[in-house]
């Protein structure tokens, strides 16, 4: 288990204690606070970064230094698409594909025709220098995003454009942004903002912790703080003002907390909490490959999320029952075609072969809302999340569609293959879905090809919809699997992205807890599987209430799967449904948490004997 895997794990455990056993305002300067990024503790001193944020000057330029402005300009762009291609390559070498797959987008910005084409006509009707004309052109998009102010998905893709203009200007300059590779000792970074490329130039070795102005938890510079185990914050207010450049700071990552200027005491149980969270992690780690199964013997299937074919065979080597979620995107993000057949069988076969009797779950592609491809050529949406997105995409793409079932049909024949379709709403897109299926079938008929003919298809519950009518769905799915993420977020008309209502997010609130209890009953009367596959899945707080509604999996991400698999073998599915029952009858997400709480600190459920957090007081 990783330092980054280590940390998210002990998210929930940490939110029902006071692990530091004193006040921090007692034992500090100064405590502010923010939103927590990166889970985490680190404390170093201060480190100012002046960011992305770049000024120009306008001046006029000679007629005829005009084509070697503009070659200048072409000369600065095609050098940053390098430099952006190498950063993408290092970053997925060292922290994964999918957290390389970020720089992807800067690169289609710069590629951008029509910013080049904006850019080279304004040096050229204005006589202006490429700097001025190059900050204008993406000043203009920019502005037009900001007006919009309705997705997290279109603020992310103002920093990115910040990202790569403040990139060109520099090398047009020619100016050395200060370079965070290059710091001198372990230092905690506080700025306004950080870029991805600022991010990806860390290094755990020198950079401790980062702490932003501005920024959400969901941005790029914080998932690739996580993947590198670098603690953060985020939207901490006035902090490159209240904090002096060398002076010692603590960031706190699990509750979004900065102690600045702390005394010895505060450091002193800082350490001990940090010590205390390896060797919990080092025990889970010797537990991880027992049953996971409650005290009386009743088995929930731990099953793993994955997105990359970079993770199969470390998460095939993991102590799991399989995979829940296989997320296909990857293959149809940032690039300029659609993926083969022989591509998508590759990976597929991989997953199956690598799991061998366990079952895999395929999901289709679920691009749109904040994932889109290139080759879609998809203007932003207002509601992007409303919009053209995931089964609707692929039922409006019927070659596209049955290449991937194809595809996922031909993988079936080396392995344990279960199909899903994302984002079903109704009936008549359940059914349309399974008549592509077959007619992807026949093609494969026609040529010869092995699949398995009794291949489940399951269908993803992640709308209010798809509840209410989960009885009918029940009748044409083999399976279904509960996406809390998306329920949350449609149930109470929450943005799970935007760092503005992020409080409003509550995956207790009774309305959900109600239709995840809904979609469970109606799958068991029909008597086909049921698993969640959301975040909630891998929250500790939930396992019991989960269980207890009747969830016959759980799926998450491998390093969630220790301490779920613990918990579960602390209690007896009687104690479950009791507690889940009493959950029913709560008015507020507030209440549900508490009674959960209360019933971890009050019976063996909560008890983690040697595992427990130490009394630091």
């Amino acid at each position: 288990m990783n330092n980054r895997e280590m940390q998210s794990s002990f998210t929930s455990v940490l939110a029902r204690s006071q692990p530091l056993g004193v006040n921090p305002e007692e034992h500090c300067r100064l405590v502010l606070k923010g939103i927590p990024g990166s889970a985490g503790l680190s404390v170093g001193p201060v480190f100012l970064h002046t960011g992305s944020d770049v000024w120009v000057d306008a001046h006029s330029i000679e007629k005829e230094r005009v084509e070697s402005e503009i070659e200048r300009f072409r000369a600065a762009v095609n050098a940053v698409i390098e430099e952006k291609r190498e950063l993408q390559r290092r970053t997925g070498a060292e922290l994964g594909v999918s957290e390389g797959q970020i720089f992807e987008s800067h690169i289609m910005l710069l590629e951008d025709p029509e910013a080049i084409r904006e850019t080279i006509e304004r040096i050229r009707a204005e006589r202006k220098n490429v700097q001025y004309c190059y900050y204008v052109t993406v000043q203009n998009v920019i502005n037009a995003l900001s007006r919009l102010e309705t997705h997290e998905y279109l603020r992310e893709r103002v920093s990115d454009l910040e990202d790569v203009r403040a990139a060109v200007i520099e090398k047009l300059s020619g100016e050395t942004p200060n370079d965070l590779e290059q710091l001198a000792e372990q230092s905690v970074v506080v700025g306004h903002t950080l870029s991805p490329s600022d991010t990806a130039r860390m290094r755990p070795s020198n950079v401790v912790g980062f702490v932003t102005e501005a920024g959400g938890p969901t941005s790029h510079a914080c998932i690739l703080a996580g993947s590198m185990g670098i603690p953060a914050i985020v939207g901490c207010a006035r902090v490159t003002a209240l904090v002096a450049p060398g002076e010692k700071v603590i960031v706190n990552g699990f509750s979004g907390e900065v102690y600045v200027d702390p005394d010895d005491e505060l450091e002193h149980r800082v350490a001990l909490w940090r010590g205390h969270l390896l060797r919990r992690s080092a025990r889970l780690e010797e537990l991880s490959r027992l049953p996971s199964q409650t005290r009386d013997g009743h088995r929930i299937r731990l099953e793993l999320n994955l997105e990359v074919p970079e993770e199969i065979p470390r998460a095939a080597a993991c102590p799991s029952d399989g995979v829940g979620l296989f997320r296909t995107e990857f293959l149809f993000l940032s690039r300029s075609d659609w993926p083969s057949e022989e591509e998508q069988f590759a990976v597929y076969a991989q997953l199956a072969r690598s799991f061998q009797r366990r079952p895999v779950t395929i999901r289709t592609m679920d691009i749109g809302g904040d994932k889109l491809s290139r080759r879609l050529h998809v203007a932003p949406e207002m509601n992007p999340f409303l919009g053209w997105r995931a089964i609707r995409i692929s039922l409006a793409q019927p070659d596209l569609f049955r290449t991937q079932l194809r595809a996922v049909l031909r993988a079936s024949a080396e392995g344990t293959v279960r199909l899903m379709f994302p984002m079903i709403t109704s009936l008549d897109e359940l059914q349309r879905a399974r008549e592509t299926l077959a007619e992807a079938q026949e093609e494969l008929d026609r040529r010869g090809e092995r699949y398995d003919p009794d291949l489940q298809v399951g269908v993803m519950i992640e709308t209010p919809a798809a509840v209410m009518i989960a009885e009918a769905l029940a009748e044409s799915a083999d399976f279904f699997s509960i996406g809390t993420n998306d329920l949350v977020q449609y149930t109470l008309a929450v943005d799970r992205n935007n760092e503005r209502v992020a409080e409003l997010f509550d995956s207790y609130h009774p309305a959900v807890v109600r239709l995840i209890h809904a979609t469970i009953r109606a799958a068991v009367n029909a008597r086909i599987d049921v698993s969640v596959c959301g975040e909630m899945a891998h929250e500790s707080l939930a396992t019991v209430l989960l269980v207890g509604l009747g969830a016959g999996g759980l799926s998450m991400a491998p390093r969630g799967i220790p301490e779920i698999r613990h918990l579960i073998r602390q209690f007896t599915l009687a104690d479950a449904r009791e507690i889940a029952r009493q959950a029913m009858t709560k008015t507020t997400g507030s209440e549900v948490q508490a009674l959960l709480r209360q019933a971890l600190a009050d019976s063996e459920i909560g008890s983690l004997s040697e595992l427990e957090m130490p009394n630091l007081r």
